[in-house]
Parts: structure tokens; sequence; C-alpha cells
């Protein structure tokens, strides 16, 4: 069965922990959320497969766990979606990766992460089934090995490469970066991960990289502000749009909605709708995530999404 969109990059067992003043050494910082022993499944590609299949589309993670996967729950979560883990390899003895994402009183982040699992060490060769007839395959923040091989068995296939970019120089040495940007056909950032490819790369501009490379659509997004689109036409014109955000609830955790954004966009895309529209099916299925603590939580089924983003549409 060949699945509409492949994702590599870490897996995250996430412990958000919101302390009630800055952490400094040799001081105790009191803990302000009963949800702090709460473990939030996420890790970028599991958050775009999760939310995908919520919507009733065909993605598949590629992943290695521990034998903990059983017992914290992370097998039943994806299981529940529709997730195939016909891709997740356990690793026994070692632990599912884990995040500890520790935001202060003044808004001020630390990320502990323990890749476990998804340590460089136990990279393999991914198997050439997963990618005959795929849609998309996707490359998030994984180890360097893991993503190579990944982009390397897509490109072998001709899978279509998305590229959600981060500025990880561990995951994305420049040699590797600047191959990713120019063999993606779609390429997603945020407003100061465009500014550092243009600056890192002498490019006047993001679309640049569609004259240097195969890049065809190249998306940026402004968080509160929005999202802009450049697409490169058949006669070499380039099209673009901006679309406003979706309106949503209330903005409890803004982590995973860049990832929810994509997500929404390449659902839009597998139904063959306008780029514009792509754009808004990705910041209506944002919201959702802002409105909830954890990446996943507010993934909503493709009724509720669409009952919004219909709404959306019509302001």
């Amino acid at each position: 069965m060949a699945y509409d969109v492949l994702t590599s990059g870490y897996v995250s067992m996430d412990h958000i922990v919101k302390i009630k003043s800055p952490a400094r050494v040799g001081m105790t910082s009191l803990v302000d959320n009963a949800t702090c022993a709460t473990v939030f499944y996420g890790g970028c590609n599991v958050n775009i497969a999760y939310a995908l299949c919520r919507l009733g589309a065909n993605a598949m993670p590629i992943l290695r766990v521990g034998p903990d996967w059983e017992t914290n729950g992370f097998k039943a979560f994806l299981e529940d979606a529709g997730v195939s883990t016909e891709a997740t390899e356990v690793i026994e003895g070692e632990a599912t990766s884990v995040c500890y994402l520790i935001e202060d009183n003044e808004g001020q982040h630390i990320t502990l992460f323990y890749p476990g699992s998804m340590d460089a060490r136990y990279h393999r060769p991914l198997d050439d089934r997963f990618f005959e007839g795929a849609r998309f395959g996707v490359v998030t923040v994984a180890s360097r090995p893991d993503n190579e091989e990944f982009f390397r068995k897509c490109r072998l296939h001709n899978v279509p490469v998305v590229f959600g970019m981060k500025a990880d120089s561990d995951a994305f040495p420049r040699p590797f970066l600047e191959q990713l940007l120019l063999k993606s056909q779609i390429i997603f950032t945020n407003e100061s991960e465009r500014a550092l490819i243009e600056k890192d790369f002498g490019l006047g501009a993001i679309t640049d990289l569609m004259e240097r490379g195969e890049a065809r659509t190249i998306v940026t997004t402004y968080g509160e502000r929005g999202s802009q689109y450049w697409h490169l036409r058949e006669d070499g014109s380039v099209e673009t749009a901006c679309v406003p955000v979706c309106a949503c609830t209330e903005v409890v955790d803004t982590a995973g909605g860049g990832d929810a954004y994509m997500s929404g966009f390449l659902y839009g895309l597998l139904h063959d709708q306008p780029l514009e529209d792509c754009c808004r099916m990705g910041s209506t299925l944002s919201s959702f995530i802002l409105e909830h603590e954890g990446c996943c939580t507010g993934a909503p089924d493709l009724k509720t999404f669409m009952s919004r983003y219909e709404a959306f549409k019509a302001c």
C-alpha cells in the first residue's frame, strides 16, 4: 500500500514544566503546572503524521522507539489514530526519546532532550518498499544519518521532498542543508529561518532557490500575521499570495503550531486544493493545536476541521 506522506524526524515523549522563577544554579524553582507529570507525545514527524491521519490521510512516520512505547501509551496513541507503525523499530534496552520543555515566568525556555532510541548510533538502512508510490517525503529534525538516508531514498524513488526548515546545525550542517534547499520541491520556514537562509546562502530573496534548485513552492509563516507562499508556474513566473491567520479561541501553547501548519497545507495538496486554500488549511489546523497544551492534543477529526476551515474561508 502506497503512503500519501512519509515523515522523518525525532520522536519525543514531551514533559512540559512551567516554573515560577527563572532557573538558576543552586536555587530551587517551584513548578507551576500540574501537567508537568503528563507525557505529551510528539516530535515533528509524529506531529505531522498524526495530524494527517486524524484527517483521514495515509501518513507514516519513520521511527525508532524503546520497549517502553507500550507501557507509556505511545503505541496505543498511534494505533488509535490510524497511524501506521510499519516503519517503527523497537530498540531493546533503550528508552524512547524524551524531552523536557522548561518555561519560566518570563517566557524564557530551556529544552533538555535525550535522543535515546533515535540516537544516530541506532541508524539503519530504510526499506525501499516504504517509499514506493509515496506522494511526499517530509524531512524534519532528526539525526543527520537518519535524514540523509531518508532523503536518499526519496530521491531514489522519485518521492517529492518537503523540507521543514529548522535552524539546527547538528541535524542540518551546511552541506546537507544546502542539498535539502536545492533538492526539495516544497520548503517551509518561519520568518527568522527564511532570513537565516537568505543571509547564509547570499540570496537576494528566498525565491532565488527556485532558480538555483528544484524548489517549486516555498511557504513562510509569520505567526499572528499569517503566512505567504511563492509558487513557480510552468511559464517561469512566480505566483504569490498572503493569507491571514485563522483565529483560535485561546492560545494555550504554541509548540507544534508550525508542524500543524505543514500538515494542513499538505492535506490540501493531497486533495488538489489551490495553494491559497492550502495555506488556509494549514492555518486552520494550526489553530486547533494552539488551543491545547501539547503538540498533538488538539488535533481534530475531519468533520471538526472542515467546519472551522469553511467558516474561516468564508470570512
